[in-house]
């Protein structure tokens, strides 16, 4: 057959495989009439694409005289996958040829050592390709940090250097047994978004688009005549243009509006799409500020935002996916432009805010060192000095503390004598610092926390959020009004024990959770909770809060819910017996702290005022329907908490919560089985959660000056809150039932999309 032939005929095959994914069970009149080939014409090409294993006829549809058959798309044509592998996190999904998503899955944490990380990518694949049934994959497509070439060797990436000179396509193609196909981003971002367009009619599958993605850097995706224009060496879109100052400052918005401006008077696109983290509608207000004042006709762009933010991307490679599994099937590349479908759950995704690039700023140099402030100078303080660790870029230059040993404790806490102490909140904003860490009691959380974003100071607040439920809407509402950024002090969703323990629940290592039980043995609970403020109710409210807000935060992480209802009991079983009692609002815990102290009614020095319980126990009913239990003992000889998560098709449970410890899986039947069906070593925390610490630390500041998006969360901050409150309120009146009040819809969304509005 002649080469012209060829292609026609390839192209008929796809224009009708394309009308009956548009309209399935169609006939071959209806076929004839949507492609405007001939009915013989279009018999012989059903015959064609049954042949080739893509439809199948699907019996009569009913009408007076004769029925006339219909035709649809197999479910078992096959799949095509689709990867966008960013610097710390991939979404990943599997769609049928037909262009239906069948499965979406999100992984972060994600190493950037080379092999691990070639390793994890391989994994994920292989788990696509296998948890399916429809048929071959016929096309995987990988969008990826950097520049890459035509053989699909990543020839550079900021992002990822260990990954630079890697021949990525051959190495995932030698492990899935199939050709895997690499490409930029931002080029994969561009052509989402221009399928998009295609797939609603607002763009031709012959028009052009051009991306102009802006976070601390402006670069570029185009699409020409409907293909990706990539450059001659696979360059192009590498602008190159770095905004020291981030997208906010008007000189910056002026160096992208002229970058856009410049690219569009050269090759008048049909449409121009802004990429900016969180769709900030004042970035597309001042770039079209400043292009209404060149005298160029790039002062008329129409400019819109991208519409599927860090989806795009996937979207982009299951369309290429999509386009090189149909050119395989029909033997040539037709001009068809053909638009996934399902794009829901890429959606809820990316809106959680955890899949995210790296920006492209360099880490902060001595000019740049954020001045932190540190706001309560006692025994949680020291964690201040992880902002001066290598690579985190932070220093700490003032503290402001009342106490009369405030000044001795900078110097033992903090380990400096050149920080500027304060007695007050407004004394430490006139240093001119650039963020603050709230360490001082609870209860004083609120007054402090507010004040300080009132100021325009990004703060960090130790948990809990704060001891009172108006204190803690007082705090969440200031954040929201003010936009200054707030983080809560949630270590323990850093943990391995707990980022382990939901990694495999979302891998689906025990089905659906239907119930989380936690038992917390306190074995240290004397020395911590009994012998300062925290055994008031004035200053602490009760344990339940203090210690519980850790395990409830991580119970509905685990959960992907939260409490809505709660019934408790509990009550002040054992240290109220002690009368040995001591005045220590001189001394801090460390000085008294002590394993010698055993059993527990033997402890001395005890608080003046003890008047909240040391034995509590709760259950709560979370949103999404699962169940869930805690239990707490603050004088167990062991000290150590333990999860059990239960699904519909297993369960997980941990024993120990630090280095040596491991998780074990159930997911077969048993009488009794103490060994599990699967082991899983606990790694780090060996000291407690020291190493999480740094881990909240660093994320705190990244947050702050890039805008990345974060695993803890003042949302969650409240709800584990607002839940131990309910449950002390409910143990105090007699178990009676507790609902958790709900927060404005405004502040919900407002946190929901990492503080943006």
């Amino acid at each position: 057959m002649p080469p012209s032939a060829a292609a026609n005929r390839s192209q008929r095959l796809a224009t009708v495989y394309e009308a009956l994914v548009a309209r399935p069970n169609s006939t071959v009149s209806a076929l004839v009439g949507k492609t405007k080939l001939s009915r013989p014409t279009v018999t012989t090409l059903l015959e064609s694409l049954t042949e080739l294993g893509l439809i199948a006829p699907q019996g009569a549809e009913g009408s007076l005289g004769r029925p006339a058959e219909t035709w649809a798309p197999r479910d078992e044509a096959g799949v095509v996958i689709g990867v966008d592998f960013l610097h710390r996190s991939a979404l990943i999904a599997t769609a049928r040829l037909d262009g239906e998503i069948i499965a979406v899955e999100h992984h972060d944490r994600i190493s950037v050592d080379r092999a691990p990380r070639l390793e994890t990518l391989a994994t994920l694949i292989a788990r696509q390709i296998k948890n399916h049934a429809h048929g071959p994959v016929r096309a995987v497509v990988v969008s990826t940090t950097g520049t890459v070439d035509l053989d699909g060797r990543i020839k550079r990436t900021d992002a990822v250097p260990q990954w630079e000179g890697l021949a990525l396509g051959h190495e995932l193609s030698e492990r899935l047994g199939l050709p895997v196909h690499i490409e930029n981003d931002v080029n994969a971002a561009a052509y989402g978004e221009f399928v998009l367009r295609c797939g609603d009619g607002s763009l031709s599958p012959t028009d052009d688009l051009l991306l102009i993605a802006v976070s601390r850097a402006i670069v570029t995706g185009l699409v020409l005549g409907g293909t990706l224009h990539r450059g001659h060496n696979q360059n192009a879109g590498e602008v190159g243009i770095h905004l020291v100052d981030g997208y906010g400052p008007a000189a910056a918005m002026g160096r992208v509006a002229e970058s856009i401006g410049t690219i569009s008077a050269v090759l008048d696109p049909a449409a121009i799409v802004l990429a900016v983290p969180n769709r900030n509608a004042s970035v597309l207000a001042q770039i079209s500020a400043h292009l209404s004042t060149r005298e160029s006709s790039a002062a008329e762009l129409n400019l819109e935002f991208s519409r599927m933010g860090q989806g795009s991307a996937l979207v982009g490679a299951l369309s290429l996916a999509l386009q090189d599994a149909r050119a395989a099937v029909f033997g040539q590349r037709t001009g068809l432009i053909t638009t996934p479908r399902g794009l829901d759950v890429i959606t809820a995704i990316v809106s959680r805010g955890t899949h995210y690039p790296m920006s492209p700023a360099q880490s902060p140099g001595e000019h740049d060192t954020l001045r932190i402030g540190v706001v309560g100078v006692g025994a949680r303080c020291d964690i201040a000095k992880h902002f001066e660790l290598p690579g985190v870029g932070g220093r700490i230059v003032a503290a402001a503390d009342p106490h009369p040993d405030a000044k001795a404790r900078v110097l033992s806490r903090l380990g400096r004598e050149d920080i500027v102490l304060t007695r007050d909140v407004a004394g430490l904003v006139a240093q001119g610092i650039d963020a603050a860490l709230v360490t001082s009691p609870d209860d004083t959380h609120a007054e402090v926390a507010c004040e300080l974003l009132r100021a325009g100071v990004p703060v960090y607040v130790e948990k809990p959020l704060a001891t009172r439920f108006e204190d803690g809407i007082a705090i969440l509402r200031t954040a929201y009004e003010t936009g200054t950024k707030l983080y809560v002090g949630h270590n323990m969703r850093h943990m391995n024990v707990v980022r382990s323990m939901r990694d495999l629940i979302q891998m689906g290592a025990i089905g659906e959770p239907k119930a989380i039980w936690c038992r917390h043995f306190v074995g240290n609970g004397g020395d911590y909770y009994f012998k300062d403020w925290h055994a008031t109710r004035e200053h602490g409210t009760g344990l339940l809060l203090q210690k519980a807000a850790h395990d409830l935060d991580v119970m509905h992480w685990l959960a992907n819910s939260h409490t809505e209802r709660v019934t408790a009991m509990g009550g002040l079983t054992l240290y109220d017996q002690i009368t040995d009692r001591q005045d220590r609002s001189s001394q801090l815990m460390g000085e008294w702290f002590s394993m010698d102290n055993w059993p527990p009614l033997s402890q001395k020095g005890l608080s003046p005022v003890i008047d909240v319980e040391d034995l509590s126990m709760m259950l709560m009913e979370m949103e999404s329907g699962l169940f869930a239990s805690y239990q707490q003992c603050h004088y167990t000889p062991d000290y150590w908490r333990n999860y059990t998560v239960i699904g519909t098709e297993g369960r997980l449970e941990n024993f120990g919560d630090g280095e040596g410890g491991q998780i074990k899986l159930w997911n077969r039947r048993h009488i009794y089985n103490p060994d599990g069906d699967a082991h899983y070593p606990i790694k780090g925390d060996a000291d407690g959660h020291g190493d999480a610490d740094i881990l909240t630390i660093s994320e705190f500041v990244s947050f702050i000056t890039q805008g990345t998006p974060t695993d803890t969360s003042p949302l969650g901050a409240w709800y584990a809150m607002a839940a131990a409150i309910a449950a002390t309120d409910s143990i105090r009146a007699g178990s009676v039932p507790r609902t958790v009040p709900a927060l404005e819809p405004e502040v919900i969304e407002y946190f929901t999309n990492n503080q943006v509005k």
